[in-house]
């Protein structure tokens, strides 16, 4: 059974009791999964169960949002169950028609290129289960035959939150006779709908009935493992079974795919709309609100009229789905459904999977690159790489050329240099680079940095791992905004919502930044999918043998909107500081650290650290800084797979040219040991207990007689050496480490 109760703010809190739930995450494993009814059962032609002896049933009709019947959708006798009825029987208008093709005689890669391709239009394929041998075709073609297989399967008719708020929903469950009792009985405007995506333990033997059709089979989200894990089929392959007044609100499907249906029982209505449709003039609701939309029949009868009536100019199709057909539905085509059982039948019965042809990679790769550009680079290169066939379609424009000079800088004491790593041995980059103070950027660490199933650090990848995760968000590092003086200001948001308004720009998303976000502390789960590069792993500040405030500082984490910034600064007691561009561009500006002095620095007091004005006023003359045209200065572009070191006490500015991923950190060595001790000295002092965080940095680093020269390698290493796991960088064990790794798995 179940109660539900009301908040004081009105929330309604539905709470079921054991017998009708399950928890979705641990259901493969689930005992009463696996010692189900077998599909193909004598019991399952059984009497049905009365509604009142199901506990999940009487949960589900005391909802008050799907139970209630404040239009009387349900009463036969009234005008709108007599008006959603005849969607049933009432031919679309000439001008709304789709194009209709028979399985047995249609051309696929014809298909494709014109229906996918280009803006794309729906269309209807007759006869796909009967002509490609499928077992539905007969199994559940018509619900008496369903039932009479499938009756006593359990299917997940909706989704809770668990009884503490975390983890993943518990599914509610029915069997499919049940819910066909409940969908012949309900009188609710909006009753569930069985979406099963589940196809774990007794519920295998769907997935047995049906494949993709011949002429879909080609989905490029299947090219690799972690470019399916993009679009995964658990969210993405359904079995639907629905009865009347149920169906969906107008949308357009996910990650920008297309989509099949195949109907074998029962009728649908159809109405969809181009791309570029605004939503508001066919009743849509933006993003995913349409899921929480409301009672899914209101939308044929609020909308749907009107649209019959002039929805030829917005390049309105409607169709009405018989048994066999199979619709197809373009990437980004507007869409919603009812579902009509037949006389004498209470559900309708369907599959349906969402997929990515080939022909669509025009319209799809730009609104993935703009939307998640992390994925998009890694889908290209997995095409370029895997289907040569495929990659001579991609856009021209997906891949960007750039210059990426050896050498930039025209002053000979304040140059950046350009190294690839296989012809870089570690102790010539501390010698010759970290020791003189001298920028670098070294290539070819990129594919041993970031994992391969991460995608990249990709938008949804995060999202789906780490999305509840809380983070720092700073919304006002606008480059034309941040001034001298102004403060940072911060919201604590979910990364879910941070990635989401990222996804949608605009003006919300102006001058967001999650900047410098420590992994150990805040996200330590993405360690496992982030290595450091060796050049730098040797940092004094892991080889301590007290812990102190910045053992688990770094690595940290950088996703910027494009256009914000980090303003004219130095890095905290003359730190080093190493950044790998894992997608995006951005621009950096760096100063000489001799020539700090020039660009007018001011250290309020109580403060250690100068304060530096806004760098475009410097620029500009507003303020009275005649040294800073003398000051040395580098401008370099930080492309995808780069990475960067940069001298402690260098003042740089940072601006995101595109959105941006990138991971960083500062450490210490031999180099800058004896100008950060005296940094760190200074702030010890300002602490006013005399045993702060700083007392406990000195006092770690104070007690060590490190070994300057520990860990200078000569020998030439391939790049798949040159990435440390976080667990080998702290405590200072790569440090320790011989030329090879111990581990081949390095």
């Amino acid at each position: 059974m179940a109660t539900v109760s009301l908040l004081e703010d009105g929330t309604e809190v539905c709470l079921p009791m054991p017998g009708s739930w399950s928890d979705s995450e641990d259901e493969s494993g689930d005992e009463h999964t696996q010692d189900a009814t077998p599909c193909d059962s004598e019991k399952s032609t059984s009497e049905s169960p009365s509604i009142a002896e199901s506990s999940a049933l009487a949960m589900l009709t005391s909802i008050p949002a799907h139970s209630h019947a404040d239009r009387g959708l349900a009463n036969a006798e009234g005008e709108p169950a007599r008006l959603l009825a005849a969607l049933a029987e009432e031919a679309p208008l000439p001008e709304h028609s789709c194009d209709r093709f028979s399985c047995a005689a249609m051309d696929s890669v014809g298909f494709l290129e014109h229906f996918a391709g280009e803006a794309g239009h729906p269309a209807v394929i007759e006869g796909v289960p009967q002509a490609e041998g499928w077992p539905c075709a007969t199994k559940w073609n018509g619900q008496e035959a369903f039932m009479s297989k499938y009756g006593q399967l359990p299917v997940q008719v909706t989704e809770m939150g668990s009884f503490h708020g975390l983890g993943k929903p518990f599914r509610v469950e029915l069997s499919l006779q049940e819910y066909a009792a409940y969908a012949g009985s309900n009188t609710a405007d909006w009753p569930f709908y069985v979406w099963e995506r589940n196809f774990e333990g007794a519920r295998r033997c769907l997935l047995d009935d049906f494949r993709s059709p011949k002429v879909f089979e080609d989905d490029l989200y299947d090219i690799t493992p972690e470019i399916r894990e993009f679009l995964p089929l658990t969210c993405h392959l359904f079995v639907l079974v629905g009865g009347r007044r149920t169906g969906s609100n107008m949308h357009t499907d996910p990650k920008w795919s297309s989509a099949w249906n195949t109907l074998l029982t029962g009728k649908k209505r159809w109405v969809l709309f181009p791309r570029d449709t605004p939503a508001k003039e066919i009743g849509a609701l933006e993003g995913d609100a349409y899921k929480d939309g409301g009672p899914q029949a209101y939308w044929w009868l609020d909308h749907y009229p009107r649209l019959r009536a002039q929805g030829a100019r917005l390049g309105m199709v409607d169709i009405i789905q018989h048994p066999g057909d199979t619709v197809f539905i373009p990437s980004g085509w507007w869409h919603a459904t009812l579902n009509l059982p037949d006389d004498g039948e209470d559900v309708t019965v369907a599959c349906t999977r969402n997929v990515l042809p080939a022909a669509s990679l025009p319209y799809v790769l730009p609104c993935m690159q703009a939307a998640d550009p992390s994925f998009a680079r890694t889908f290209v290169d997995a095409v370029r790489r895997l289907r040569p066939d495929v990659a001579s379609i991609l856009p021209k424009n997906s891949t960007i050329s750039v210059d990426r000079p050896a050498i930039v800088g025209d002053c000979e004491s304040w140059r950046l240099y350009r190294r690839h790593a296989e012809g870089l041995s570690i102790a010539e980059c501390r010698r010759k680079f970290i020791r003189k103070g001298i920028p670098l950027i070294i290539e070819g660490l990129a594919p041993h940095l970031i994992s391969t199933e991460s995608c990249g650090l990709s938008r949804e990848w995060l999202s789906a791992h780490f999305g509840e995760k809380c983070v720092g968000v700073y919304r006002n590092f606008v480059a034309s905004d941040h001034r001298q003086g102004q403060d940072d200001k911060a919201d604590l948001l979910r990364l879910r919502e941070v990635l989401s308004i990222l996804r949608k720009g605009g003006k919300e998303a102006e001058g967001l930044y999650i900047y410098d976000l420590s992994l150990p502390l805040q996200l330590p789960g993405l360690l496992d999918h982030v290595r450091m590069p060796r050049y730098f792993a040797h940092c004094y500040l892991q080889q301590t043998m007290r812990p102190h405030c910045c053992q688990r500082s770094w690595p940290t984490l950088f996703i910027g909107r494009a256009g914000s910034q980090a303003k004219l600064h130095v890095d905290q007691w003359h730190g080093h500081f190493w950044m790998h561009m894992v997608s995006g561009r951005k621009r950096w500006i760096i100063f000489h650290p001799e020539d700090a002095h020039l660009l007018c620095p001011h250290v309020p007091e109580g403060r250690h650290h100068p304060i530096f004005p806004n760098l475009s006023d410097l620029e500009s003359g507003i303020l009275d800084a005649p040294g800073f045209k003398s000051a040395r200065r580098l401008d370099v572009i930080l492309e995808e797979g780069d990475t960067l070191f940069v001298p402690g006490g260098a003042p740089h500015l940072v601006v995101n040219l595109t959105d941006t991923v990138a991971v960083a950190g500062n450490f210490i060595d031999e180099s800058n040991f004896d100008v950060a001790m005296a940094d760190i000295r200074g702030m010890a002092e300002h602490e006013t207990s005399g045993e702060g965080a700083m007392a406990g940095l000195l006092a770690a680093l104070d007690e060590i007689d490190f070994e300057p020269d520990r860990g200078m390698h000569e020998e030439l290493l391939p790049p798949r050496h040159l990435a440390v796991r976080y667990r080998d960088f702290a405590g200072g064990i790569a440090a320790r480490w011989g030329a090879i790794p111990p581990d081949d798995e390095h």
